[in-house]
């Protein structure tokens, strides 16, 4: 049986951004090539039984239709994206050259314009200049608070700034003219002082907009952002509540649908927060919250209008918005372990959880939508596909979806089963992946970042590697985690390790229990980003592990507040700013305590937990007799696991599994008496510090079923949503 190992990486696929045309549906499918090294993406047209490929660039991606032009972003390999449009997706041409490329866009198809941005980079910088290097730049001059970012580096110095660009070709000349080196000419905006996001017009083309801080940076952080205006003389910031905006699209020339998170105590309060759909009218200046505050968090996926005619992405006019009796917002929410489209009406004011409409199910998770007709078009994951596309009706509980196109995982993938353990903060939601034969199984502990992130039911090729090498894989959403409600999310600051260890240790306790083909005597704990933090926690205060993997971490707090992108706020957000307290949290600080054997991974460029977190802790792991080893991946950055380079994704891949076998041995090998003495009385041993004497929790356990499958969860969510900047 063919099972998922990591030479079958690109034998994966994402389907994404999907969009309606008068008589097909438009997604973009992006699959990583071991070969090249590199990501493949290209748009596909569905309007028969086959997809029919329409671009052919190397990477094309973000495809925007309107009635009149069309536009995608395109590059060629090794290159930076740039802006093609045209009449029709496949009579596009290139409109922009910029040296760093675009990074998003919108269209005014009345206007027959687009707006973008772009970051571009000061002269002598970035290779703008082929004869100075960059160790031969001048030096930075920073006096922000802000001035990293992950996935980037410096952006003081490389400003995202909006454009706007007419799409008509006059046909004269050689603009737009393959190979002439010849592009439109743009028009850079009078733009904020901060870096820009998320360009649009609205419905009339009458006003340009993006989104940017409410205050420019100056040494102070701030996480308040609202809506500019673009187009005038000076930009114009739209006055707002203490806001955190991620999106807006405008509802008609007056009004703004915005996704945002309520800064409630102050600029930094972040902690937790759950991302709302807002109504912002210019005229009045009222702002009003759609969805409930405490329990609803809507993912950062862009909204679309129902019920009036609305520009977009899709094909324009009442095919696309419906035959809907009433004025509703169709977006996508995240729930425990799902991201599920809803329907909300504009009216509606603080609407709770419990009385969503939703239109997808507990288990699937959407990552892009555009409405046809009566239907919604969706791109996600399921617990039995990395990807699929499929339309269904724009109303609850109607029917099935309708499968456009599913991607075939790897035959012999494993469906986890849901636990639920009842836990001192309430009911914790976890899953069990067991390998296919007979145990005992070794059991792997898997731990998500964010926090206020979680594992969703959505098929993962983690989880699916380590079960293919006959690993249990035991994981789950402990308190701190998103999903939920805010309380659940609040319930780890300033205690950031003590209530998700007893929680994720209570899933862990009840599976053991319950599943007698688990081996015990072989345990693992691995986790990234605050997963290393809580794995280099677990292992300080409990030795019943044989090996831990300590991946991306968040491992000192001190030095991470000026070392990190999100130093400035998230650590002592989080830890307080107490030194005692911070202490106590700082897995650094207990090294002395560790005597788990554990291998630190990181990588060179993350800025969102720099390299040296990595550095401190595996020095302080040597100081202290662990076996310790430090694998450190050059180039890449804190998304390694998830978009980095395929070879270093397989390499990530054979790391963990020859560390698992070396420690943990395989699927039927016998426990070594001599470990088995050694661990002896610390199989249950709780450190009192954090882990106070308690009970094996109890659960049920919810078996997969053949027709609708009640499965675990699979792959963190990808921030997608959260207003909370994370370690994930």
């Amino acid at each position: 049986m063919e099972q998922m190992i990591p030479d079958q990486l690109d034998s994966l696929a994402e389907y994404s951004s999907p969009v309606v045309r008068d008589t097909d549906v438009v997604i973009a499918i992006a699959r990583p090539d071991l070969e090249t090294n590199s990501y493949l993406s290209q748009l596909y047209a569905f309007s028969g039984e086959k997809p029919i490929r329409i671009s052919h660039n190397w990477h094309d991606s973000a495809p925007v239709v309107t009635s009149g032009w069309s536009g995608f972003l395109s590059a060629p390999r090794k290159e930076a994206a740039q802006l093609y449009a045209g009449p029709t997706l496949e009579t596009t041409h290139r409109i922009t050259d910029h040296h760093l490329g675009v990074s998003e866009f919108a269209i005014d198809e009345q206007g027959a314009r687009a707006v973008y941005v772009a970051r571009i980079g000061e002269p002598e910088r970035y290779g703008a200049d082929e004869d100075v290097s960059a160790a031969e730049e001048p030096p930075r001059r920073i006096t922000s608070a802000t001035y990293l970012s992950n996935g980037i580096g410096y952006i003081r110095d490389r400003p995202a700034r909006a454009f706007v660009v007419d799409l008509v070709d006059p046909g004269l000349g050689k603009t737009g003219v393959e190979g002439s080196g010849e592009v439109h000419q743009s028009a850079l905006l009078a733009n904020p002082e901060s870096d820009v996001h998320d360009p649009q017009f609205s419905p009339g083309g009458h006003r340009i907009s993006v989104i940017s801080a409410v205050e420019p940076d100056r040494g102070h952080p701030d996480l308040r952002t609202t809506v500019w205006l673009l187009g005038t003389d000076a930009p114009q910031a739209v006055e707002l509540p203490r806001l955190s905006v991620q999106l807006h699209r405008w509802i008609d020339d007056d009004t703004l649908l915005l996704i945002a998170a309520d800064l409630t105590a102050h600029e930094l309060d972040f902690v937790a927060q759950m991302p709302g759909l807002y109504v912002h009218s210019l005229a009045t200046g009222e702002t009003r919250r759609l969805t409930d505050p405490e329990t609803v968090a809507v993912a950062q996926i862009p909204p679309v209008i129902v019920g009036r005619a609305q520009h977009g992405s899709g094909a324009g006019g009442s095919r696309r918005n419906g035959g809907a009796d009433r004025d509703s917002v169709v977006a996508v929410i995240e729930t425990d372990g799902a991201a599920r489209l809803a329907r909300i009406p504009l009216a509606a004011e603080n609407l709770p959880l419990d009385d969503l409409e939703y239109l997808t199910d507990a288990t699937t998770v959407v990552n892009g939508f555009d409405l046809d007709g009566d239907a919604v078009v969706f791109t996600a994951v399921t617990p039995q596909s990395p990807a699929v596309a499929a339309r269904i009706p724009l109303s609850a509980g109607t029917a099935a979806p309708a499968i456009l196109q599913d991607h075939p995982a790897p035959s012999g993938f494993v469906l986890p089963e849901v636990v639920r353990v009842e836990g001192e903060g309430g009911t914790v939601t976890g899953c069990l992946a067991k390998p296919a034969g007979e145990g005992p199984f070794p059991v792997v502990l898997n731990i998500h970042g964010g926090p206020f992130s979680q594992y969703t039911h959505g098929w993962f090729d983690e989880t699916q590697v380590l079960t293919s090498a006959g690993y249990a894989v035991v994981y789950a959403n402990p308190r701190g985690s998103n999903g939920r409600t805010r309380a659940w999310g609040k319930a780890v600051q300033g205690n950031m390790a003590e209530p998700a260890m007893r929680d994720v240790l209570a899933v862990l306790d009840h599976v053991l229990a319950a599943n007698p083909d688990l081996d015990g005597t072989r345990l693992g704990v691995q986790g990234g980003s605050y997963g290393g933090f809580l794995t280099a926690m677990i292992i300080a205060h409990e030795h019943r592990f044989r090996a831990a993997i300590v991946e991306r971490g968040f491992l000192d707090p001190r030095s991470f507040i000026g070392t990190s992108d999100i130093g400035r706020y998230f650590a002592e957000e989080y830890t307080s700013r107490d030194a005692a307290a911070i202490e106590r949290q700082s897995p650094l600080a207990h090294t002395a305590k560790v005597r788990t054997p554990t291998l630190v991974m990181h990588s060179e460029l993350d800025f969102r937990c720099p390299l040296e977190q990595a550095q401190q802790y595996y020095a302080a792991l040597q100081r202290a007799g662990v076996k310790t080893e430090l694998l450190v991946f050059p180039g890449e950055n804190h998304e390694l696991s998830r978009s980095g380079q395929p070879r270093h994704r397989k390499q990530r891949f054979d790391a963990i599994l020859e560390w698992w076998e070396r420690h943990l041995g395989g699927s039927r090998s016998p426990a070594p008496a001599t470990v088995v003495e050694e661990l002896g009385e610390e199989l249950d041993e709780l450190d009192p510090e954090l882990l106070p004497e308690a009970a094996v929790p109890t659960g049920v356990a919810l078996g997969a079923r053949s027709s609708d499958p009640d499965v675990a969860p699979g792959v963190e969510a990808a921030g997608a949503g959260s207003a909370t900047p994370t370690v994930r």
